[in-house]
């Protein structure tokens, strides 16, 4: 018998395959969720909805839809590991929704179909808890930065091009179709992933309610939220002030409401390595606290527009800490079957601060002005950012 050595084979390395894919099918996904918004309001006026409906087709209806589905959804997902395949189902609804919009006879139809089609942004939080599962443990900061910077970078760089699809395509129901378009070409990328099927099949409500009830869960997810609130009175109303307080052209008001979803995205990129160095409770403390301050700085300085549109980029950049830091101390202070739930429970938080701060917006506008709405902004995100304080160490 011959003997033949055998010699230690090198570890193989894990593949970046699944998570360029991903990344890429967010991107691409939250281009055909946002690259509407700017107009969709518009089209819903035509159509003769009323301005709160109309402006509530931008984000709110959406995220009133994603407090509904997000949790119990994801809970499933934890439950049997579907969370590619469930992921899939809302890019086939939002493709089918999209392609509805363009056919849309009424503001009613019209709002019935975005909110449908919000399930893109409701289930945003699936991408991030497939990467926890397929990333490197060293790399899980970057990796879900990257995931959640994607959509929100899609919806901002898409909105660039808005109007001037519009004039190019001639009217609304050709960039419903393209956004259409792009939501089919998402799930598409999403089919070869090979997301691993990690489950708990014994998983109660008792198991899901000691998720809640994690520190690293429930407290950074409230913090995130007061912060937002916050953050919130000035996001959806930013083409507001713009063309109705500082009387710049639409043009200049659509560019500065792109360049800002666009930092909702960059911004995650940065934060991303930051918080593989520093960790997760240093990252959102910093940021979140230097958010606020550069709030208070806005209110002295808004006698000039392009200074309270750089200073609200700043603050934006900052501020996005919240979505990768939030998620890497909540999938961090749970088991992996949890991943879905703890991300879950980040974005419920999110989207119930974009339908309150969205809402909440106009009144403060109208009824005490851009100084008092911003100072109010400003404590709210102050108070997140010292609730930061309290968020556990992972």
């Amino acid at each position: 018998m011959s003997e033949v050595e055998t010699k230690p084979q090198p570890p193989v390395k894990p593949s970046i395959l699944p998570i360029i894919l991903l990344t890429i099918s967010s991107f691409i996904g939250g281009a055909g969720f946002g690259i509407y918004a700017p107009l969709i309001p518009l089209h819903a006026l035509e159509l003769g909805a009323p301005p709160a409906i109309a402006t509530a087709t931008v984000m709110a209806l959406p995220s009133i839809l994603a407090v509904i589905v997000l949790l119990p959804a994801s809970i499933y997902a934890d439950k049997s590991g579907r969370r590619k395949e469930l992921l899939i189902v809302a890019l086939a609804l939002a493709t089918i929704c999209n392609l509805l919009l363009g056919f849309a006879r009424g503001w009613v139809e019209l709002a019935i179909y975005r909110t449908i089609s919000g399930l893109v942004f409701a289930f945003l939080s699936l991408y991030m808890a497939i990467g926890v599962l397929i990333a490197p443990p060293e790399k899980r900061g970057t990796v879900l930065a990257v995931l959640a910077g994607s959509g929100m970078l899609g919806m901002g760089v898409s909105q660039l091009f808005a109007g001037s699809l519009y004039s190019i395509l001639g009217g609304y129901q050709p960039i419903y179709l393209l956004a259409a378009g792009l939501s089919l070409i998402s799930l598409l990328l999403l089919l070869p992933v090979e997301a691993p099927p990690v489950k708990l099949p014994a998983m109660s409500l008792t198991d899901a309610g000691k998720v809640l009830r994690t520190r690293g869960v429930y407290w950074v997810a409230v913090s995130l939220f007061i912060y937002l609130c916050g953050w919130n009175l000035m996001y959806p109303s930013l083409s507001i002030i713009l063309t109705e307080i500082y009387e710049a052209p639409v043009w200049i008001a659509s560019i500065a409401f792109a360049v800002a979803s666009i930092m909702l995205g960059a911004g995650t990129y940065i934060w991303g390595p930051v918080i593989d160095k520093i960790g997760g409770r240093k990252s959102l403390i910093s940021a979140i606290l230097a958010s606020a301050i550069f709030t208070f700085v806005m209110i002295p300085t808004l006698g000039f527009m392009w200074a309270f549109i750089i200073l609200f980029w700043i603050v934006t950049v900052f501020g996005v800490v919240g979505a990768p830091g939030s998620t890497y101390v909540a999938t961090k202070s749970v088991k992996q079957e949890y991943a879905s739930i703890a991300t879950a429970v980040q974005f419920v938080f999110l989207s119930l601060a974009s339908v309150i701060g969205g809402f909440a917006a106009g009144a403060l506008l109208a009824s005490l002005g851009l100084s008092y709405t911003l100072l109010i902004a400003a404590v709210i995100e102050l108070v997140g950012g010292i609730m930061m304080f309290g968020v556990p160490e992972v």
